[in-house]
């Protein structure tokens, strides 16, 4: 899912391309992209500052979230959520919740 919320099937090849819309101006109406997995319903959002989310978009178990995320970290996620390696996402450390808690 690209910044603007238009959606494509796109190959793996395209993931650069989806992570330089992070690097476009703030805008609060679409700050994030996304990659999901039709299957499982399971997907990664990406936003500006570093936050990555992934949740279940079909469950209502918890989200979780990395924050600070490195755009080369980022990179290698996409990359397996669009292999389809779902387990090897679900291992990394995830925190609960969308985001950090407010210092």
């Amino acid at each position: 899912m690209h910044r603007d919320g238009d959606m494509e099937d796109g190959d793996v090849s395209r993931i650069p391309d989806l992570l330089a819309e992070l690097d476009e101006p703030r805008d609060d109406e679409h700050p994030d992209i996304a990659i999901s997995d039709d299957d499982t319903a399971w997907s990664l959002s990406a936003f500006q500052g570093g936050l990555v989310v992934w949740e279940n978009v079909e469950d209502s178990a918890e989200p979780h979230h990395l924050a600070n995320v490195a755009r080369a970290e980022l990179h290698r996620i996409m990359l397996l959520v669009a292999e389809g390696r779902l387990d090897e996402v679900g291992r990394l450390d995830w925190q609960p919740g969308y985001h950090p808690p407010a210092p």
